[in-house]
């Protein structure tokens, strides 16, 4: 309704040959509730009819033009037995579009009367039971995963609830997956049960090919968490290695290695068929596949891709020392850096330290005794009566084998034949050699004379202290085998010195110390360090150079000249801040931990806790070199942990598995920290593709 000071519009009537104005009064409006007045067209219109006449088909061949499309304009012949307002309110299309805009009205203040609304509530509650039957499968394949129980059985198809009388939670030889369900069932779950005893069997949702698709779902959702999280830190590292399967499939594992939140993280993302990938990229499918290093590099490549990673924010590269990955003309890590042009190659540390120790093989002597301590080692463990003998003599101590990949179980390996262990080692052998059995005892006999030999006691003296001090420290290492081969009643004494020999040791010296300092421990300690000086490349060592934003009281003009090297390295992730800026913001940030130290202040103990000490806003670019640091990767224990992963999930009773199963399956069982929304696998699983009942409106 207009306001009281409202002036309505007119038309002008000519009435006894003068003009006379006729207005639109506020009475109209209040007597008709339909009528309603148009400031900008200066006309009225009836409010039901332009928004329900216009619309409805009854009213096509109706002319619907005053009042409805177009205003009213002349106010004359307004009321009356013959007035155009009392004539239209006559008309059967206005009855009707009043009628429309009043049920409208009702259903826009109770919703519950639209049936259109009836409908929608009744297939929502459908919809919200078909996702309550769809949750404890769900649920159900998740705790397989994660607590690694093989889903599948020899009998998986057919009928879910058996016929026979057998009342058995597990009545048929079927897979852990159906039989949790029935204990599901079997607890309460009535959801379940209603779902499973009703449901057309093409619509029970527990089949293989479900299974499968499901499984997917959660490893997609996993893989979004880690690759959204790797693309929130910005830098990140490679790591990636491969190894063979129990089904001879040639399986390449990837792992991202970021800082996010404060927390050093190293995510395993997938496996796959890095043979599968090359056919994919062969041509020629009679060609040779060779999984060279260029190979590796465009496997890792694509993945990268696939999961829209950009390699411009890689950082380092880890991988083994094998020559695939490592070679610096056709090396995996060599073609991988031509795509991501600021990734460093950083070799995992582990391997060099084993690859450096299992060198150590060069040198004849240490061969022959890392050698023997195997065989004892399997000596031991081939029998349990042999393995009980062991267990005696050492204490109840099981003898721990050399392990090949972990250098530290290597040496620790190394370490039990030390010493009073070796008595004990040598007591067992003893009464081993005494049974009856001709093989067994002529085995344990041969080993014990190894064991008392004087190479072997030397060797195995000079392992344990690889890396000391030769003038320093050999004197004491002597003296520590002469006091073992004494209580093995054993003389230490030097091979035969011949002046034309050359196919064994033959040093000259004065005495069986010198003999087997310059034949044993000389030429293993530089084996050693040779081997460590080529694995520890310059390129290697620059990664160090980061180091020199750790704390400290003092730096020198060094410190400065490596700030700038650093600087040169890593120029395009320093928004363009110029050397001499950066310089002066390490002698900010040398400056402030001068004055904690001085002042007794808690120091950081690792880059993680100097990150949270580095204002970002204050030292913008040191922050930056922290992340990087604490970015490079040291060691590829994450992959090899995936493959510790690969032979749980995959053994030789699940060799049949696919592929993408087996990373879905993987990754739940790695990333249990991960929570997934079960809504959100029924959302996507809704939509993958046309559904026979619906999950979602």
């Amino acid at each position: 309704m207009p306001p009281s000071n409202y002036v309505f519009p007119h038309n002008v009537v000519i009435k006894l040959g003068k003009p006379s104005k006729k207005f639109a009064q506020r009475s109209h409006l209040e007597k008709f509730h339909w009528l309603v007045l148009s400031h900008v067209d200066q006309g009225l219109y009836c409010k039901y009819c332009a928004l329900f006449a216009t619309t409805a088909t009854d009213f096509a061949r109706s002319n619907l033009r005053r009042l409805v499309k177009e205003p009213l304009k002349v106010f004359d012949r307004l009321l009356g037995e013959n007035g155009l307002l009392i004539q239209h309110q006559r008309n059967h299309y206005h009855q009707m579009a009043v009628e429309s805009g009043k049920n409208f009205l009702a259903c826009y203040h109770k919703p519950e009367l639209d049936i259109v609304n009836q409908i929608s509530t009744q297939r929502m509650a459908q919809i919200m039971e078909n996702r309550d039957r769809l949750r404890p499968i769900i649920k159900t394949i998740i705790f397989c995963g994660r607590q690694n129980i093989p889903l599948r059985g020899h009998r998986d198809d057919g009928q879910f609830f058996s016929t026979n009388t057998d009342k058995s939670v597990v009545s048929a030889p079927e897979g852990n997956f159906r039989a949790l369900l029935k204990f599901r069932i079997d607890a309460g779950d009535t959801v379940l049960q209603h779902h499973l005893a009703t449901a057309s069997s093409n619509v029970t949702y527990i089949s293989k090919t479900v299974q499968n698709e499901l499984i997917d779902i959660c490893k997609e959702k996993i893989q979004e968490n880690i690759l959204q999280n790797v693309k929130n830190a910005k830098f990140f590292s490679l790591l990636f290695d491969e190894t063979t399967d129990i089904s001879h499939t040639e399986q390449l594992s990837l792992s991202f290695r970021y800082y996010n939140n404060g927390v050093i993280k190293e995510d395993f993302i997938c496996f796959c068929d890095a043979y599968e990938m090359l056919r994919c990229e062969e041509a020629d499918s009679s060609k040779e596949l060779r999984l060279t290093g260029v190979a590796l590099a465009k496997i890792v490549e694509n993945l990268c891709h696939k999961f829209d990673i950009d390699l411009t924010f890689c950082v380092g590269i880890g991988t083994d020392s094998c020559s695939v990955m490592a070679s610096d003309v056709k090396g995996a890590v060599q073609e991988l850096t031509k795509k991501a042009i600021h990734a460093k190659r950083c070799p995992c540390n582990n391997h060099v330290l084993n690859n450096s120790l299992a060198n150590s093989s060069k040198v004849a002597s240490c061969r022959n005794t890392s050698a023997t301590m195997k065989k004892i080692v399997a000596f031991a463990n081939a029998s349990a009566k042999r393995h009980e003998v062991f267990l005696q003599e050492l204490g109840g101590v099981a003898i721990q084998s050399i392990c090949e990949t972990r250098w530290v179980e290597r040496h620790d390996g190394h370490l039990q034949f030390q010493g009073d262990n070796l008595i004990k080692i040598c007591n067992a052998l003893e009464r081993i050699s005494t049974w009856k059995d001709s093989k067994t005892s002529s085995d344990a006999h041969c080993l014990l004379q190894t064991l008392r030999s004087s190479d072997f006691i030397i060797s195995s003296v000079c392992l344990n202290d690889i890396l000391e001090n030769v003038d320093s420290v050999f004197q004491q290492l002597f003296s520590e085998a002469r006091e073992v081969a004494k209580q093995l009643d054993v003389e230490l004494k030097s091979s035969r010195t011949i002046s034309r020999q050359t196919h064994r040791s033959n040093h000259p010296a004065q005495s069986v110390e010198e003999y087997i300092r310059r034949s044993i421990y000389v030429p293993l300690l530089d084996c050693v360090i040779n081997d460590l000086s080529q694995r520890l490349s310059p390129d290697v060592l620059d990664l160090f150079q980061l180091g020199v934003f750790l704390p400290k009281s003092t730096y020198s003009d060094q410190d400065i000249d490596t700030v700038r090297k650093v600087v040169q390295m890593y120029q395009p992730f320093l928004d363009g801040s110029q050397t001499s800026s950066v310089v002066n913001e390490y002698r900010l940030w040398m400056i402030k931990w001068k004055r904690e130290i001085k002042n007794k202040s808690p120091i950081p103990e690792s880059v993680v806790h100097l990150l949270e000490n580095c204002d970002k806003d204050l030292y913008p670019n040191i922050n930056i070199f922290l992340k990087i640091l604490v970015t490079l990767p040291v060691s590829v224990a994450t992959a090899e942990r995936s493959f510790s992963t690969l032979r749980r999930v995959k053994s030789w009773l699940r060799a049949s598995m696919a592929q993408e199963r087996l990373s879905g399956l993987a990754l739940l069982n790695i990333h249990k920290n991960i929570n997934l929304d079960v809504d959100e696998i029924i959302n996507k699983f809704s939509k993958k593709k046309n559904r026979k009942i619906d999950f979602v409106i």
